[in-house]
């Protein structure tokens, strides 16, 4: 039972909750579903001046589905008679520094896969895991830690936080696992982390984390390497029980440090599927070292994969006496080679380019996240708050992908009922999708030479108006397919 100053049970929100995603009444079953109340009993110590975590915590992961971006607007709306505590309440819970976040998300994660594995027919499909970073812009120059990075999608300086995600694809769907929030120190030693120095001695530090807590470790963690953090944060995945086949990552990634991470896994075999672009890295091969370009050249004519209209070559070489294979693919016979690398030695060029794809959902989880659950948007300028508001919404995904799995996947026995209808509108969306494929080939050949398909999906998913766009057109188009 709760005490007497809580927060009114969940449940009396429901007749102010404007339905959106799922009725207030999938929030409490998937939370019950996750064993929610189970895992705050060793949380609850934590109070804010008598308000139990489960409350507090459970009124925040339902915000966005009540149509509220922030509590702010919570302690303003007609929700408000529901709830006893003051705003000041919920960002206390944010910037408390005893709270162990990355518990928590993981805690979820693993549930979310035994309710997977528990309920849902096995998928044959391969499982990865799925490294990517993402820039979350911020308003405020004296929020702790933030700095200017560079963002490869709009091409310029920004304000923020990287965010770096290790997700997991278990051959269905894709949720995360694990983050970490960066800041670049940048390269002009005038302009610590991109600001001025009068405004860097004037942003926020937080001088209450005593040294070896876990608020510490996330703090210190900004400016470690990136690559440092997500080792960490896939072994913690594989020592939780996560069963993968690839690690995919873009050439931001790629380098001899994961190589050598998924070789020194002895309970599964692991292997690494990601884009290459360090140019002056050699290789061996044919006795000799070569880059990979001049490797390129040695290998001849390429040949052409009819199914994807690709034109690639491949070949075996070694890399610090680990064999790796190579691809290199381009599209039309005057398009730009990019180039894969692959752990996977017995990998055909078809079978690669098919599981690399995967790589596209953790795009897609940027994007919903950031324009469905608002990710990113929190400007406190405590870092603990930032740790808080992020995992919070990572654990609102798993909640959104939960129901999306289970109502439109597995549940209610619709799947075998309308199979016919589902292999018909699954070749109409193989038809659409390629169609916009040889579009984005076309203006690539007739515009910009220097730009690939792959660029202008990105820039695509870093626009909303595009996005919209994009999305009116494929459902007008399916509409009609369907009526024909």
């Amino acid at each position: 039972m709760l005490q007497g100053k809580d927060i009114k049970k969940i449940s009396e929100l429901k007749t102010d909750f404007t339905p959106r995603w799922f009725e207030p009444e999938y929030i409490l079953s998937s939370l019950k579903c996750f064993s929610f109340s189970s895992l705050c009993k060793s949380l609850n110590p934590i109070k804010m001046k008598g308000y139990s975590f489960e409350c507090i915590f459970s009124i925040l992961i339902s915000l966005p589905f009540a149509s509220i971006g922030n509590v702010n607007r919570l302690t303003n709306s007609v929700l408000s008679k529901h709830v006893e505590a003051q705003k000041d309440v919920f960002y206390r819970f944010k910037n408390n520094s005893k709270i162990v976040w990355r518990m928590i998300l993981l805690l979820f994660a693993v549930k979310f896969r035994k309710l997977v594995e528990n309920n849902c027919k096995q998928v044959a499909g391969p499982r990865c895991l799925i490294i990517d970073d993402s820039v979350l812009e911020k308003t405020g120059k004296y929020i702790e830690k933030v700095s200017r990075l560079w963002d490869h999608v709009t091409n310029s300086y920004l304000l923020g936080l990287k965010l770096l995600v290790v997700g997991y694809w278990d051959g269905t769907s894709f949720y995360p696992l694990d983050f970490s929030l960066h800041r670049e120190s940048g390269k002009n030693k005038e302009k610590p982390y991109g600001l001025k120095k009068k405004e860097y001695r004037k942003q926020y530090r937080k001088t209450t984390r005593k040294s070896g807590t876990h608020s510490h470790l996330r703090a210190k963690e900004a400016d470690s390497k990136k690559t440092d953090s997500a080792i960490n944060m896939i072994r913690r995945a594989i020592s939780q029980g996560f069963k993968v086949d690839y690690l995919l990552m873009d050439s931001w990634f790629t380098c001899d440090a994961f190589i050598e991470l998924v070789k020194s896994f002895k309970t599964q075999a692991v292997h690494l599927i990601g884009m290459y672009s360090k140019c002056k890295t050699k290789f061996g091969f044919s006795n000799d070292m070569y880059t990979y370009s001049q490797i390129n050249n040695l290998l001849g004519k390429s040949k052409r994969c009819r199914k994807l209209r690709l034109y690639y070559k491949e070949t075996i070489v070694e890399y610090n006496d680990i064999k790796v294979k190579l691809f290199f693919s381009k599209q039309g016979k005057n398009g730009k080679w990019k180039v894969f690398l692959t752990t996977d030695t017995r990998l055909g060029f078809l079978k690669m380019i098919e599981i690399y794809q995967i790589r596209w959902t953790i795009e897609v989880f940027f994007k919903e996240a950031k324009q469905l659950l608002g990710l990113g948007k929190c400007q406190s300028k405590d870092f603990d708050a930032q740790i808080a508001d992020t995992t919070i919404i990572l654990i609102q995904y798993l909640l959104l992908t939960l129901q999306y799995r289970f109502e439109h996947y597995e549940s209610k026995g619709a799947l075998f009922d309308q199979i016919k209808q589902e292999v018909l509108r699954h070749r109409l969306d193989q038809r659409l999708w390629g169609l916009f494929i040889e579009l984005l080939n076309i203006i690539e050949i007739l515009f910009n030479s220097n730009i690939d398909e792959n660029e202008i999906l990105e820039k695509i998913f870093s626009s909303e108006k595009a996005c919209a766009l994009l999305s009116k057109v494929l459902t007008d188009e399916a509409n009609i397919g369907h009526a024909a």
